[in-house]
Protein backbone atom coordinates (compact mmCIF):
# COMPACT_ATOMS: atom_id res chain seq x y z
CA UNK A 1 0.00 0.00 0.00
CA UNK A 2 1.37 3.42 -0.98
CA UNK A 3 0.24 6.02 1.52
CA UNK A 4 -0.23 9.67 0.56
CA UNK A 5 2.84 11.70 1.52
CA UNK A 6 1.15 13.39 4.46
CA UNK A 7 -0.21 10.11 5.79
CA UNK A 8 3.17 8.40 5.43
CA UNK A 9 4.76 11.23 7.38
CA UNK A 10 2.13 10.84 10.10
CA UNK A 11 2.88 7.10 10.28
CA UNK A 12 6.64 7.75 10.52
CA UNK A 13 6.08 10.32 13.28
CA UNK A 14 3.75 8.00 15.18
CA UNK A 15 6.24 5.14 15.07
CA UNK A 16 9.24 7.32 15.89
CA UNK A 17 7.92 7.92 19.39
CA UNK A 18 7.09 4.26 20.05
CA UNK A 19 9.55 1.97 21.78
CA UNK A 20 6.96 -0.80 22.10
CA UNK A 21 4.90 -2.27 19.25
CA UNK A 22 1.83 -4.28 20.28
CA UNK A 23 0.44 -6.62 17.63
CA UNK A 24 -2.89 -8.37 17.51
CA UNK A 25 -2.34 -11.94 16.30
CA UNK A 26 -5.18 -13.10 14.03
CA UNK A 27 -5.00 -10.58 11.19
CA UNK A 28 -1.87 -8.48 11.61
CA UNK A 29 0.47 -11.44 12.21
CA UNK A 30 -1.29 -14.45 10.70
CA UNK A 31 -4.48 -15.44 8.97
CA UNK A 32 -5.19 -17.95 11.72
CA UNK A 33 -8.06 -19.86 10.16
CA UNK A 34 -6.80 -19.85 6.57
CA UNK A 35 -6.09 -23.59 6.58
CA UNK A 36 -8.54 -24.65 9.29
CA UNK A 37 -11.59 -22.51 8.44
CA UNK A 38 -13.45 -20.66 11.18
CA UNK A 39 -16.89 -21.90 10.01
CA UNK A 40 -15.67 -25.52 10.42
CA UNK A 41 -14.33 -24.71 13.87
CA UNK A 42 -17.60 -23.02 14.85
CA UNK A 43 -19.56 -26.09 13.71
CA UNK A 44 -17.29 -28.36 15.75
CA UNK A 45 -17.67 -26.13 18.81
CA UNK A 46 -21.47 -26.19 18.48
CA UNK A 47 -21.44 -29.98 18.25
CA UNK A 48 -19.12 -30.28 21.25
CA UNK A 49 -21.32 -27.93 23.27
CA UNK A 50 -24.52 -29.76 22.32
CA UNK A 51 -23.15 -33.07 23.59
CA UNK A 52 -22.56 -31.34 26.93
CA UNK A 53 -26.03 -29.88 27.08
CA UNK A 54 -25.13 -26.37 25.93
CA UNK A 55 -27.34 -25.13 23.11
CA UNK A 56 -25.44 -22.80 20.78
CA UNK A 57 -27.49 -23.59 17.68
CA UNK A 58 -29.30 -20.25 17.72
CA UNK A 59 -26.11 -18.19 17.86
CA UNK A 60 -25.62 -17.06 14.28
CA UNK A 61 -21.86 -16.65 13.91
CA UNK A 62 -18.82 -18.35 12.45
CA UNK A 63 -16.59 -16.82 15.10
CA UNK A 64 -15.50 -19.44 17.67
CA UNK A 65 -14.74 -16.71 20.22
CA UNK A 66 -18.31 -15.43 20.09
CA UNK A 67 -19.50 -18.98 20.81
CA UNK A 68 -17.03 -19.17 23.68
CA UNK A 69 -18.47 -16.00 25.23
CA UNK A 70 -22.01 -17.39 24.96
CA UNK A 71 -20.98 -20.70 26.53
CA UNK A 72 -19.72 -18.85 29.60
CA UNK A 73 -23.15 -17.29 30.00
CA UNK A 74 -24.54 -20.78 30.57
CA UNK A 75 -22.10 -21.43 33.43
CA UNK A 76 -18.39 -21.07 34.21
CA UNK A 77 -17.98 -24.83 33.97
CA UNK A 78 -19.60 -24.94 30.53
CA UNK A 79 -17.48 -22.05 29.37
CA UNK A 80 -14.25 -23.67 30.50
CA UNK A 81 -15.12 -26.93 28.72
CA UNK A 82 -15.90 -25.08 25.49
CA UNK A 83 -12.83 -22.89 25.81
CA UNK A 84 -10.54 -25.91 26.16
CA UNK A 85 -12.08 -27.26 22.96
CA UNK A 86 -11.60 -23.92 21.20
CA UNK A 87 -7.93 -23.90 22.23
CA UNK A 88 -7.42 -27.28 20.58
CA UNK A 89 -8.84 -25.92 17.33
CA UNK A 90 -6.91 -22.64 17.54
CA UNK A 91 -3.68 -24.58 18.00
CA UNK A 92 -4.48 -26.88 15.10
CA UNK A 93 -5.20 -23.81 12.96
CA UNK A 94 -1.95 -22.15 14.03
CA UNK A 95 -0.01 -25.16 12.77
CA UNK A 96 -1.14 -24.40 9.20
CA UNK A 97 -1.90 -20.67 9.39
CA UNK A 98 -0.64 -18.32 6.69
CA UNK A 99 1.41 -15.18 7.48
CA UNK A 100 -0.17 -11.79 6.92
CA UNK A 101 1.71 -10.00 4.11
CA UNK A 102 4.76 -8.31 5.58
CA UNK A 103 4.08 -9.45 9.16
CA UNK A 104 7.31 -11.34 9.67
CA UNK A 105 9.28 -8.52 8.10
CA UNK A 106 7.60 -6.09 10.49
CA UNK A 107 8.40 -8.16 13.58
CA UNK A 108 12.05 -8.45 12.61
CA UNK A 109 12.25 -4.75 11.71
CA UNK A 110 10.79 -3.71 15.06
CA UNK A 111 13.50 -5.68 16.86
CA UNK A 112 16.26 -4.53 14.48
CA UNK A 113 15.38 -0.89 15.21
CA UNK A 114 15.73 -1.40 18.96
CA UNK A 115 12.06 -1.68 19.80
CA UNK A 116 10.11 -4.38 21.61
CA UNK A 117 7.33 -6.56 20.15
CA UNK A 118 4.50 -7.98 22.23
CA UNK A 119 1.57 -9.95 20.84
CA UNK A 120 -1.76 -8.98 22.43
CA UNK A 121 -4.59 -11.22 21.32
CA UNK A 122 -8.01 -12.65 22.12
CA UNK A 123 -6.61 -15.96 20.87
CA UNK A 124 -4.96 -18.46 23.18
CA UNK A 125 -1.30 -18.15 24.11
CA UNK A 126 -0.80 -21.80 23.17
CA UNK A 127 -1.91 -21.20 19.57
CA UNK A 128 0.25 -18.08 19.24
CA UNK A 129 3.32 -19.89 20.58
CA UNK A 130 2.71 -22.71 18.11
CA UNK A 131 2.69 -20.27 15.20
CA UNK A 132 5.73 -18.27 16.32
CA UNK A 133 7.81 -21.41 16.89
CA UNK A 134 6.87 -22.77 13.48
CA UNK A 135 8.19 -19.59 11.82
CA UNK A 136 11.29 -19.07 14.01
CA UNK A 137 9.85 -15.89 15.50
CA UNK A 138 9.75 -16.86 19.18
CA UNK A 139 12.94 -15.03 20.10
CA UNK A 140 11.70 -11.85 18.37
CA UNK A 141 8.56 -11.54 20.50
CA UNK A 142 9.26 -10.39 24.04
CA UNK A 143 5.94 -11.54 25.47
CA UNK A 144 2.57 -12.98 24.50
CA UNK A 145 -0.56 -11.70 26.21
CA UNK A 146 -3.27 -14.10 25.11
CA UNK A 147 -6.84 -14.70 26.21
CA UNK A 148 -6.94 -15.30 29.97
CA UNK A 149 -8.45 -18.76 30.40
CA UNK A 150 -11.79 -18.57 32.16
CA UNK A 151 -12.14 -14.81 31.80
CA UNK A 152 -13.83 -13.93 28.50
CA UNK A 153 -14.80 -10.55 29.92
CA UNK A 154 -11.12 -9.56 29.73
CA UNK A 155 -10.95 -10.02 25.97
CA UNK A 156 -10.85 -6.95 23.75
CA UNK A 157 -12.64 -4.52 23.43
CA UNK A 158 -11.94 -4.49 27.17
CA UNK A 159 -8.52 -2.81 27.60
CA UNK A 160 -7.32 -5.41 30.15
CA UNK A 161 -4.91 -7.17 27.76
CA UNK A 162 -3.38 -3.90 26.59
CA UNK A 163 -2.94 -2.69 30.16
CA UNK A 164 -1.23 -6.00 30.97
CA UNK A 165 1.09 -5.60 27.98
CA UNK A 166 2.06 -2.08 29.02
CA UNK A 167 2.74 -3.25 32.57
CA UNK A 168 4.99 -6.06 31.33
CA UNK A 169 6.85 -3.72 28.99
CA UNK A 170 7.03 -1.02 31.68
CA UNK A 171 5.71 1.41 29.12
CA UNK A 172 3.28 4.29 29.20
CA UNK A 173 0.51 4.31 26.58
CA UNK A 174 2.32 7.10 24.72
CA UNK A 175 5.41 4.86 24.43
CA UNK A 176 3.51 2.26 22.41
CA UNK A 177 1.49 1.70 19.27
CA UNK A 178 -1.02 -1.08 18.75
CA UNK A 179 -1.72 -2.71 15.39
CA UNK A 180 -5.11 -4.41 15.15
CA UNK A 181 -7.54 -5.44 12.43
CA UNK A 182 -10.92 -5.24 14.16
CA UNK A 183 -13.20 -2.62 15.63
CA UNK A 184 -12.75 -4.32 19.01
CA UNK A 185 -8.99 -3.79 18.68
CA UNK A 186 -9.41 -0.10 17.95
CA UNK A 187 -11.85 0.33 20.83
CA UNK A 188 -9.47 -1.43 23.21
CA UNK A 189 -6.65 0.83 22.05
CA UNK A 190 -8.73 3.94 22.68
CA UNK A 191 -9.78 2.68 26.13
CA UNK A 192 -6.14 1.97 27.05
CA UNK A 193 -4.91 5.26 25.60
CA UNK A 194 -2.64 3.49 23.10
CA UNK A 195 -2.50 4.89 19.54
CA UNK A 196 -3.96 2.31 17.15
CA UNK A 197 -2.94 1.54 13.57
CA UNK A 198 -5.67 -0.36 11.76
CA UNK A 199 -4.89 -3.25 9.43
CA UNK A 200 -7.58 -3.72 6.79
CA UNK A 201 -6.92 -6.72 4.59
CA UNK A 202 -10.25 -5.97 2.92
CA UNK A 203 -11.16 -2.42 1.84
CA UNK A 204 -14.60 -2.55 3.46
CA UNK A 205 -12.99 -2.95 6.89
CA UNK A 206 -11.05 0.33 6.66
CA UNK A 207 -14.07 2.57 7.29
CA UNK A 208 -15.05 0.69 10.44
CA UNK A 209 -11.53 0.95 11.82
CA UNK A 210 -11.44 4.68 11.13
CA UNK A 211 -14.85 5.16 12.74
CA UNK A 212 -13.53 3.31 15.82
CA UNK A 213 -10.71 5.89 16.03
CA UNK A 214 -7.79 4.00 14.52
CA UNK A 215 -5.38 6.83 13.74
CA UNK A 216 -4.22 5.32 10.45
CA UNK A 217 -5.21 2.32 8.34
CA UNK A 218 -2.87 0.18 6.22
CA UNK A 219 -3.53 -2.89 4.11
CA UNK A 220 -0.25 -4.74 4.69
CA UNK A 221 2.49 -4.87 7.29
CA UNK A 222 5.19 -3.93 4.77
CA UNK A 223 3.93 -0.36 5.02
CA UNK A 224 4.62 -0.21 8.75
CA UNK A 225 7.99 -1.95 8.41
CA UNK A 226 9.07 0.57 5.79
CA UNK A 227 8.01 3.50 7.97
CA UNK A 228 10.08 2.12 10.87
CA UNK A 229 13.33 2.08 8.93
CA UNK A 230 15.64 5.11 9.22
Amino acid sequence: MTLPTGTHTQLVDLLRGARVVLLDFDGPVAHLFAGHPAPDVAAAVRQFATVRGIDLTEVRTDDPLVLLRVAYRHSPESGRDVEAHVIEHETRAAAVAEPAPGAHELIRTVVATGRTVLVVSNNSERAIRTYLARHDLTEHVAHIIGRPFGHPEQMKPDPHLLHAALDIARAAPADAVFVGDSITDALAGVAAGVPCIGYAKRPERAEGLTDADALLVVDDMHTIATALRP
